[in-house]
């Protein structure tokens, strides 16, 4: 009959081991994951320069459609690591009809459609918009604001932003300021990080799951038996 070391068995240090072990494990995977996923953005990245996003149609009753603020010293903080550039491309649904697309500081926008009627576009495009009431009207857009990058005018419109620190805003109106709009819009990022972010994921992963499984192995056979020191059978 086999016998076992006087030390096998589940003691405390060993099932606190193996739970480490195993959550361990949990964090490799998501490291990979996040690696792999990254490393297919790349992918989709390097065949036009930019990840963009889905276009989707965007409408307002109003003068303006407007971004939420984006903030790469703020919510956009990891993204500011990363990101090189942003990239607008819009058209309107009448394409003889001239727009105007243009990038300034949230604060001047706020002031700019402080008693306009406009539209607010969140993060999540078109099902997070919410339209914002008023009765003034606004000068037109092109020589009110000092827009760190604007386009104007039909067709296909292209935006491309520095990323620089600070709260920005996105607007589209009609070149003439006149109301109600409607524009396809996709938005894209360039990361010349990203490639080298989805390395050290996938190397973060790989290397925490040889330490989980070290741990898992090593507790389970110490808790069998068949650790070093263990009586053969």
């Amino acid at each position: 009959m086999a016998s076992t070391s006087a030390g096998s068995g589940w003691t405390t240090s060993r099932i606190i081991a193996l739970a480490a072990g195993s959550v361990l494990f949990l964090i490799s995977l998501a490291f990979i994951a996040g690696g792999g996923t990254l490393a297919w953005a790349d992918q989709e990245q390097l065949r036009s320069g930019y990840l963009t996003t889905t276009t989707t149609t965007y409408s307002t009753s109003g003068y303006a459609l407007v971004s939420d603020p984006i903030k790469p010293n703020g919510a956009w903080g990891w993204l500011s690591l990363i990101v090189d550039r942003v990239r607008i491309r819009i058209s309107s649904s009448d394409r003889s009809r001239p727009l105007f697309a243009g990038i300034a500081a949230a604060g001047d926008v706020e002031r700019y459609l402080g008693d306009v009627s406009y539209t607010t576009v969140g993060v999540r495009g078109g099902h997070d918009v919410t339209d914002h009431p008023g009765t003034g009207v606004p000068a037109a857009p092109a020589t009110a604001l000092r827009w760190a990058a604007k386009t104007q005018g039909t067709g296909t419109l292209t935006l491309t932003w520095e990323e620089q620190r600070g709260d920005w805003t996105v607007v589209v109106m009609n070149q003439d300021a006149s109301s109600a709009l409607t524009v396809r819009a996709e938005a894209g990022m360039s990361a010349p990080a990203l490639a080298w972010l989805a390395g050290e994921l996938l190397a973060l992963g790989l290397l925490t799951g040889v330490v989980a499984g070290a741990m898992i192995v090593v507790s389970v056979r110490l808790a069998s038996g068949r650790g070093p020191g263990a009586t053969p059978p």
